[in-house]
């Protein structure tokens, strides 16, 4: 059962206590004191402040009335707009989105899509998979393949709330389609990281990303999920009271379930660093546990107003990941293989597993007051690759978008799984399984 605890403060039990500080070979920065444990000093503090986020999850369906524009390789042919496109000028109404409970006996896989809440205004384009995207850079002219994946980038975007201030951000993002067939047609499931490169209004000084997952049907109908994450250790973003009830429309996505997972630090289960004998980090064995969360906000106050309510724990994660901290550039590559999520039951029993890697992702290198060195932002995606037990077949995409230190070791990892479902399978089984 999801209970109203909005803490953010630490677990004193989560905080280790210092031991000899472990060997590296690589020196610390002389914001850590001569003789502490790298590890866990500043633990409790650093935790608070990576969990100290707000959250904004969207949902972005096709809009009739403010249809996109498809760019096509060759001008005034109508019916090669649809076939033929170099990129789609994106001009849409996104909606709030909720996954939550459907009573107080604990989490049902219920999704529901609600009024409008802000715009989004992006120029979609297919790009070679080597090229290096980049905010304002434009690719050589692509034509889109709905056959094989292939890479996209995201340019002039904004992203506009539909307040007082028109707060939002401007951004830049990248990501890869995945051809499907879902409900007898051809689709391109879309996971994307974006970047947000000035936050307007609310959002003026803030730092975030957002994560895409979901599906296209190019040139004109979609059914995609954005989930914002924007760092606020001030709680400047965060809701002081009840949030105005939702106000639906019909499912876009029907077919679709989606499921949002909070993964935290497992203390029995430390992460391990993987370093060369040379002394480069070539990432780490990653273990977590996994807790229910609702996340939800609104604009009632006349501002974007979030709130992240945690549930109980239902599982782990465990995942090799590929990543160097200390590489010098601002944005470096990430992937994880060997991912495993496991599920229990309120008993402590396997429910099943679901295997998935980030196949694409980026890490961000972004300094935090009150941390001793500079901490990551995670965003990345990958496809489903089956399961088992209620999970078997597994079929769908994941989505992620954290923050992790690797000094202290700590991290808040938001995980956004879509399972394509179109029995209701999943559904039924959380609403069964995850109850008092």
């Amino acid at each position: 059962m999801i209970t109203e605890d909005v803490n953010y403060t630490s677990n004193p039990k989560a905080v280790q206590p210092e031991s000899r500080p472990p060997r590296l070979p690589f020196p610390l920065p002389p914001t850590f004191p001569p003789g502490v444990n790298p590890e866990t000093y500043k633990l409790a503090e650093v935790e608070r402040l990576l969990k100290s986020a707000a959250y904004f999850p969207i949902f972005n369906a096709d809009n009739p009335n403010m249809p996109n524009q498809p760019v096509p390789l060759i001008p005034g042919i109508p019916i090669l707009s649809q076939y033929l496109l170099i990129a789609v000028n994106v001009n849409e109404e996104l909606h709030r989105f909720q996954v939550t409970e459907r009573d107080q006996r604990g989490l049902r896989a219920t999704n529901r899509v609600g009024e409008p809440v802000a715009n989004v205004h992006i120029r979609w384009t297919p790009i070679p998979e080597n090229f290096e995207a980049a905010p304002n850079v434009y690719p050589p002219t692509t034509i889109l393949n709905p056959f094989v994946s292939q890479r996209f980038t995201m340019l002039n975007g904004q992203l506009s709330f539909m307040d007082a201030s028109s707060s939002g951000f401007r951004a830049f993002g990248a990501g890869r389609t995945f051809p499907v067939t879902e409900d007898g047609e051809s689709r391109l499931r879309i996971g994307a990281v974006i970047e947000m490169l000035e936050g307007l209004g609310e959002f003026a000084g803030m730092t975030g990303a957002f994560v895409i997952n979901g599906y296209i049907q190019p040139p004109m109908k979609l059914a995609l999920n954005l989930m914002v994450r924007v760092m606020d250790p001030q709680g400047k973003l965060r809701a002081e009271g009840p949030l105005a009830p939702l106000r639906p429309v019909p499912d876009p996505d029907p077919t679709a379930t989606f499921m949002f997972f909070l993964g935290e630090t497992d203390t029995s289960k430390p992460v391990q660093l993987n370093i060369s004998p040379d002394g480069q980090i070539l990432g780490s064995q990653v273990f977590e546990r996994l807790r229910l969360v609702r996340l939800d906000f609104d604009l009632a106050s006349g501002a974007p107003r979030s709130r992240t309510v945690e549930g109980p724990i239902v599982g782990d994660v465990s995942a090799t990941l590929h990543f160097n901290p200390l590489a010098p550039t601002t944005v470096s590559p990430i992937q994880t293989t060997n991912g495993v999520f496991t599920f229990r039951d309120r008993k402590g029993n396997s429910l099943g597993t679901v295997m998935s890697n980030m196949v694409e992702g980026r890490a961000m290198r972004t300094p935090l007051e009150g941390a001793p060195m500079p901490v990551f932002r995670f965003a990345g995606f990958g496809p489903l690759l089956g399961g088992t037990g209620l999970f078997s077949c597994a079929d769908g995409m994941m989505s992620m978008n954290s923050a992790i230190s690797v000094f202290p070791r700590t991290l808040s990892n938001l995980y956004i799984f879509r399972f394509y479902d179109p029995q209701g399978r999943f559904r039924e089984a959380a609403e069964r399984e995850w109850h008092e």
